[in-house]
């Protein structure tokens, strides 16, 4: 093997590298000495600071004690820094005070720490534009033709009047973003809502000749058939249900509970308790009687629970649950508590058999139905509750089985000889469908009491949020 004893030595630059560091080698490599180049250098600062001087002498002159304009110049830049500091620091105060009285909102126990706290979030909240919500101009323009009709007395050009616009949303007016943590709509929507009120009393007051008993009467049906109705429905979500009794207990002490009201499982209890009272009997339950409910009886021993659990595949016994709802609802049927009441109930129950849809009993589908016997069936969860036969009241007010016992014949396959129903919420939580069909209700005020919902829902709310025109449709 050769081996060299020369070293190799790579290639590398003397001096800068840089342009300037090169102009700066460069003169001192031309300058004399040091001290010349140090002269130098410092002659071109001064050079350079006499011409930055010559340029912002006249400015700094301007601004002058004897300039009174330039005295004037700078009180007003002084007043625009400190307004724009002032500013900046006011919202965001109001920015603090807004999340404050949202979060009080979110946990108001009330509605009238809701109420208090939404009418200061409205005090704090700047004034939107809201005509980018909803229809301004036509809401206007139909309210000033109303009251342009009942100034004119006609009773038949204030029917043929409402008859041509009296819908929900007109204008977009129900728009959410309107009403969304505020406690009064806007005004505009307001003076509308009041002066169809107003009109509508009108024609049911009136006592001319001018319009008959049967052309108020067809006038007012056929302007609720096309209005639509409110239901209050109140889902299933086990001991979270009780929260049901507070939204039942503030619609009713503001008078506000619609007369249709349908729900599952545990929210048809509540459901049950409303169809079945009167106004006078409902304000006193939530005063007084409402505090004694209690759904369950003691579960047993560990022996006890697993012989049921064994025999009827249940933890609990549904007899403590008949018994109270027998109490609660006086045994009346579906068509007894309409007559009664006027309010309509709906309840959910589904069935085990394979093909066979959810219903969503009612007077009008099951009108000899025990309601009991309903709620019993919508609240039986598989595995807490055994499945139950629906009950029925016959002619001579007995209480029996709603449907016959299947018949099957020598050659079929046996089966269970009773058709069962079981919770509501499994299939069909919230039974919105079938109100449209058989109700015509387009406005639904739900009580959403399930857990897993809630993450939906605010997904929900951020599509609608930042996905756009299409997304705020969703």
């Amino acid at each position: 093997m050769d081996i060299s004893n020369e070293a190799t030595v790579d290639v590398f630059s003397i001096g800068p590298s840089t342009i300037v560091g090169r102009t700066i080698a460069f003169r001192i490599l031309l300058s004399r000495s040091m001290s010349q180049f140090r002269e130098h250098i410092f002659h071109l600062l001064w050079k350079l600071f006499c011409r930055i001087g010559d340029t912002v002498m006249p400015i700094i002159s301007w601004f002058h004690p004897r300039n009174p304009q330039g005295i004037l110049a700078m009180v007003t830049l002084i007043a625009f820094l400190l307004k724009r500091y002032t500013n900046v620091k006011l919202r965001a105060e109001l920015a603090y005070r807004r999340k404050f009285w949202r979060n009080m909102m979110r946990t108001a126990l009330t509605y009238e720490e809701w109420a208090h706290a939404a009418k200061m979030l409205d005090k704090e909240t700047p004034k939107m534009n809201e005509s980018e919500f909803y229809d301004e101009e036509l809401v206007r323009n139909k309210l000033q033709e109303l009251r342009h009709r009942r100034q004119e007395g006609c009773l038949r050009d204030i029917i043929f009047c409402m008859r041509a616009d009296l819908f929900r949303n007109l204008g977009n007016m129900c728009n959410s973003e309107l009403h969304k943590g505020r406690l009064q709509v806007p005004r505009l929507i307001k003076e509308y809502i009041d002066e169809v009120s107003m009109q509508l009393r009108m024609v049911c007051d009136s006592d001319t000749e001018e319009l008959l008993l049967e052309e108020k009467l067809a006038f007012m049906h056929e302007t609720r058939h096309a209005f639509g109705r409110t239901a209050l429905l109140l889902s299933g979500g086990a001991s979270l249900g009780s929260f049901h009794i507070g939204v039942v207990k503030t619609l009713v002490e503001h008078k506000l509970m619609p007369r249709i009201i349908a729900g599952s499982s545990v929210g048809s209890i509540m459901c049950s308790v409303v169809a079945t009272r009167s106004w006078p009997e409902l304000q006193s339950f939530f005063e007084d009687s409402w505090h004694s409910l209690k759904f369950f009886d003691q579960m047993g021993g560990i022996f006890t629970v697993v012989k049921r659990v064994m025999t009827q595949g249940a933890v609990h016994e549904i007899r403590q649950l008949q018994m109270l709802l027998r109490n609660l609802t006086s045994n009346l049927t579906f068509q007894e508590a309409y007559d009664m009441t006027g309010r309509v109930l709906g309840i959910t129950v589904c069935s085990p058999r394979k093909h066979e849809p959810p219903r969503c009993l009612n007077y009008l589908t099951s009108p000899h139905v025990v309601i009991w016997s309903a709620v019993t069936a919508s609240c039986a969860f598989p595995g807490l509750f055994e499945a139950q036969e629906l009950m029925a009241k016959d002619r001579f007010g007995e209480i029996v089985p709603y449907h016959p016992p299947f018949h099957l014949g020598p050659d079929e396959v046996s089966g269970p000889p009773v058709r069962r129903w079981r919770d509501g919420s499994l299939e069909s939580d919230l039974p919105m469908m079938q109100l449209k069909e058989l109700f015509n209700v387009n406005h639904f005020i739900v009580s959403q009491a399930n857990p897993h919902i809630a993450p939906l829902l605010r997904l929900k709310e951020l599509v609608r949020a930042y996905g756009g025109n299409f997304a705020a449709k969703v």
